[in-house]
């Protein structure tokens, strides 16, 4: 079996002043308003991203704060599952929230105690390591951006990777503005495990676990996978070096298809059936 074993991004709110794991030279993350048409975004695309994606976070017992997006419906989001468990008990934690980059920014709970996880608790950056977690609410007037389940990722895909606001980058970015980056998958292993998973050369530090993976296949943009690890992005060494896997300098993301998309799905059908909010425990 193939598995993720790289180490996965830190999120705890204490990590801001830590380094990033860039790749092949300079950071180049930087605003969707800045880069977004340099990588092809339309203004339709680049309003659209900012109205699906966005800050995830937790308050209770411990603060974590990632990235996320809408995920087939506009009530649910797709992220990393250990956002939502302390590192040190493996309790759930609570108090979480999803907040949108808009243009007026949403920020609606979440349910975490109605998600579906890859694992209870998840290994953080494993194969596992996925949540599919209902809002309370929709966010109003938004569309999540589509799966090309028929459409297989492959080495030398280019990427538009984006994340909330991730640590220890190079540049400045206000926070309501979220981040992007154009990359490439570089390789694609074959997984044994529930999930898709793949390489790339994408910059990663700190909060950018969760964030959205898009490609344009067929013209279209879609939801190709989530940022869940990268390597040693607190080791100078590393900070600017080639790809290369065995060394670390490597970026991980785990697919929208598979045990993934069959979670969205089942998610989806039982949030039809919510007449007063998600059910508790």
């Amino acid at each position: 079996m193939k598995s993720i074993v790289l180490p996965a991004l830190a999120l705890v709110l204490s990590t801001a002043f830590a380094s990033a794991n860039v790749i092949d030279g300079t950071d180049d993350r930087d605003s969707l308003l800045v880069i977004g048409p340099s990588l092809g975004l339309s203004p339709d695309e680049i309003d659209r991203i900012r109205k699906v994606s966005g800050y995830v976070g937790c308050f209770q017992p411990t603060p974590s704060l990632g990235s996320g997006a809408l995920f087939l419906n506009n009530q649910q989001i797709l992220t990393a599952a250990h956002i939502f468990f302390d590192p040190e008990t493996g309790a759930r934690r609570s108090s979480c929230f999803f907040k949108t980059q808009d243009w007026e920014a949403v920020k609606i709970d979440l349910a975490p105690e109605s998600a579906v996880f890859g694992a209870l608790p998840p290994k953080a950056g494993s194969n596992y390591d996925f949540a599919v977690v209902p809002l309370v609410s929709p966010v109003p007037g938004a569309e999540p951006f589509p799966v090309a389940e028929d459409k297989a990722v492959k080495a030398g895909d280019e990427l538009i990777v984006v994340t909330a606001h991730p640590a220890g980058m190079e540049k400045v970015v206000p926070n309501e503005v979220p981040v992007v980056q154009g990359c490439k998958i570089r390789r694609v292993p074959i997984s044994s495990s529930i999930t898709s998973f793949y390489r790339s050369d994408c910059d990663a530090s700190g909060s950018s676990s969760g964030g959205m993976n898009l490609s344009r296949v067929d013209g279209e943009l879609v939801y190709r996978g989530i940022t869940i690890t990268t390597g040693l992005w607190r080791e100078p060494a590393l900070h600017g070096a080639p790809y290369d896997e065995k060394r670390g300098s490597v970026t991980t993301s785990l697919g929208t298809d598979a045990a993934i998309l069959e979670a969205g799905r089942k998610l989806a059908v039982e949030t039809r059936f919510w007449s007063a909010g998600p059910p508790t425990d």
